[in-house]
């Protein structure tokens, strides 16, 4: 199975994708000036100091009591002006790579490849009757990134070399590429276009060493000051490493060296297939072309699948950090978002395949990264608003601050409208349900009882703490519905995020509380936190039902300025969450709400679909699902399958794979559902290999739209 296209990439966004879980490569694939886009996970700007605001606590209960009178605009301005804390840093490229050619004359047979199936992408063509090929693959195993570069004569002829947007030194020499660097001690968000300085270099910057070694020539050699020049080879093979030392024998083979890569990736990408016809031999960017055009093309969304699982077994592996807003593959330096983990749906999304889709070894990561957080927030949840257990809001950076975001460097006070996203401290709770969901996909005790246990029960403390009464039942405030605002009551032109126990606020703690109850069960453990959280749910605020049999997204059905709004953050509960299952009243108000939205423009974000189509195949409608699906393809996805929000981003490549594989088999409430919501544009096919809850692997095969076989095992 291959991505593969008969011209180079013209733009980013149609460059090729490598990468070993924390070394990241954009292939180019041009002719005579080749670019490799060079990404490596830990490089970001900033450095470890506190950004929690400290000034923030005393205004609390005047807030409260702001939005328990309804006075929800100076509820607003209060958070913005005194309990924000600063942006979050950025995640930054590496550099680009470049290897000049000096190829005269005309240029035929050209093929630029990703091999799905290896890991493994390849460039060839012909000038002046001389065969060039380039081969690319990122090794897990040896820490490093290989070059092959071939020709049927001695013919290569190239001038190697690196620029970057940070400052760097790059040493030339016979063997290879010496690499070092500094990165900037801030950068500020790519929305903040008012600073005069938006990238303080400064000196409190990590610094980074890179390198590109030559393993083998045939021809000569030389570092110059323009860079490392070959001439007259036929065999080049380079290795490239970032920050981690390469862990390989450098006298090693390379194709000994191919094959390490191969089996390792294979380890984890063949325990999963999913096949609806046969591929077509034509260009990826063709195929999309003619399914937008109408043309029928199933075997385009099993290739979509697989590339959904090959871009997280690329971007995550145990040793690394989590994937980000763009995965591992980033080129610029003010990001859009700053590249960072965005924690109110994004993060969340990148992983939702990881169970359904057999790549448990791509997890390990965002355990540890969940870890970390829980240890910031539990300061934040201190100092910010003098509760126990740990918080986190709607953004995370490497450093890991847990703060509400809002504020730009340097300044006392939030941005305008800064409160809609950065205060809602819902964030590191809606993170620990996914490590519960592991432990139900994997029974393993000793994770739940080392890993889960103890970051569950600091959640809800933090949510036991957060919760408090107001007219005899428990109420969250301020609270708002990520990055969504309603309007004021009475003002025609006001509109404000602030408000008291969103739906999503009570949905998500309903989930943690529950999730904590059954950890201590399966335990044994007689906790101390348990009483308060009974009692906490006994009296918790209820969800409540519009006017149009709609679930509120706030406390009252105040109008929405865009009631298309992209976030779809209500129906948490019926997605990811499995917590509506069984209750028919409040799946259908969910699925009310959901054509309300819709019908009003939403889902018109590449990650924004993502969640509809499993939210869809939540409700076993095959025939939405399937338009949804569809949709990410036609109008959300670049030539290179990269999912656009626009710009890229690589949730809604992470969602959709999660949504086909939700179409084809759920286990919600106690209960396997075997294709559940399958497309009837999916007439025959098999999947091999999805996994469902307690450690269980599926397999089905349906003909003619009917379930014709399936094994559990």
């Amino acid at each position: 199975m291959k991505l593969f296209y008969a011209e180079p990439a013209s733009k980013w966004e149609e460059t090729l994708p490598i990468g070993n879980g924390s070394l990241g490569a954009m292939i180019w694939g041009s002719i005579k000036r080749e670019c490799l886009g060079l990404n490596e996970e830990s490089l970001w700007s900033g450095y470890r100091h506190d950004k929690n605001n400290h000034n923030a606590f005393p205004y609390l209960e005047q807030c409260r009591r702001l939005v328990e009178r309804e006075e929800y605009v100076q509820a607003e301005e209060l958070i913005r002006s005194h309990m924000l804390g600063e942006y979050n840093e950025s995640y930054l490229p590496l550099g680009n790579l470049y290897m000049d050619f000096d190829h005269e004359g005309e240029t035929s047979d050209y093929n630029r490849v990703l091999n799905l199936d290896q890991s493994v992408s390849n460039v060839s063509y012909k000038v002046n009757g001389a065969s060039y090929s380039r081969e690319y693959f990122a090794s897990y195993p040896a820490k490093a990134l290989f070059i092959k570069l071939d020709c049927d004569k001695k013919a290569i002829n190239t001038l190697i070399s690196f620029e970057s947007q940070v400052p760097f030194k790059a040493e030339y020499e016979k063997d290879g590429i010496k690499i070092s660097g500094k990165c900037p001690e801030h950068v500020d968000p790519s929305y903040i276009d008012y600073s005069k300085n938006p990238v303080i270099q400064g000196e409190k910057g990590m610094e980074f060493h890179a390198g590109l070694h030559l393993l083998s020539c045939d021809g000569e050699v030389s570092g110059e000051k323009e860079g490392l020049r070959i001439t007259g080879a036929s065999t080049v093979i380079l290795a490239l490493y970032a920050v981690k030392e390469p862990a390989f024998d450098h006298l090693a083979a390379y194709e000994t060296l191919k094959e390490q890569h191969i089996s390792d990736y294979k380890s984890i990408y063949d325990k999963a297939e999913l096949y609806l016809g046969e591929q077509l031999e034509i260009p990826t960017n063709e195929r999309l072309k003619r399914l937008r055009d109408g043309e029928k093309d199933n075997a385009l969304y099993s290739l979509y699948f697989q590339y959904g699982r090959y871009l997280l077994i690329s971007s995550s592996r145990e040793g690394s950090l989590p994937a980000n807003l763009q995965g591992i593959w980033s080129w610029q330096l003010r990001a859009p978002w700053s590249c960072n983990w965005t924690t109110n749906i994004n993060a969340q999304m990148n992983y939702w395949l990881a169970q359904s889709c057999n790549l448990q070894e791509c997890l390990e990561p965002y355990f540890e990264f969940v870890k970390r957080i829980c240890e910031e927030g539990k300061k934040t949840a201190k100092v910010h608003y003098q509760c126990r257990g740990f918080v986190h809001h709607h953004n995370a950076d490497y450093w890991c601050n847990t703060n509400p975001v809002g504020m730009a460097h340097g300044e006392k006070e939030g941005e305008p409208e800064s409160v809609t996203w950065s205060m809602w401290p819902m964030g590191g709770a809606w993170l620990t349900n996914e490590l519960f969901k592991h432990y139900e996909y994997n029974p393993d005790r000793k994770f739940l009882e080392e890993t889960v246990y103890p970051i569950l029960k600091e959640a809800a403390l933090f949510l036991v703490d957060w919760l408090y009464l107001y007219n005899d039942q428990y109420v969250t405030c301020p609270s708002t519905s990520p990055e969504n605002k309603y309007k004021v009551p009475g003002s025609e032109d006001s509109t404000v995020a602030v408000a008291m126990s969103t739906a999503m606020d009570l949905e998500i703690i309903r989930e943690v509380f529950g999730n904590f109850e059954k950890t201590c069960e399966i335990l044994g453990i007689d906790d101390e936190v348990l009483p308060e959280i009974a009692e906490r749910l006994s009296k918790l605020t209820p969800f409540k039902i519009g006017s149009k049999g709609q679930l509120l997204e706030w406390h009252k059905e105040f109008e929405e300025p865009e009631p298309g709004h992209r976030h779809v953050s209500h129906l948490y509960g019926l997605f990811p969450s499995e917590l509506f299952e069984g209750d028919e009243e409040l799946t259908e108000a969910c699925k009310t709400s959901l054509l309300l939205r819709l019908a009003n423009g939403g889902g018109y974000t590449g990650w924004s679909c993502a969640w509809i189509i499993n939210l869809f195949a939540a409700l076993e409608d095959s025939g939405h699902a399937y338009e949804y699906l569809k949709t990410l393809l036609t109008r959300s996805s670049y030539d290179n399958l990269w999912c656009a929000h626009p710009p890229f981003q690589i949730d809604g490549n992470f969602g959709g794979t999660a949504g086909i594989a939700n179409m084809l088999v759920q286990e919600r409430g106690g209960k396997v559902k075997i294709l559940p919501a399958l497309p009837a544009e999916f007439e025959n096919g098999y999947v091999r290999g999805l996994r469902i809850k307690n450690g269980k692997t599926v397999d089905i095969k349906w003909s003619n739209g009917k379930l014709e076989d399936y094994k559990i095992y």
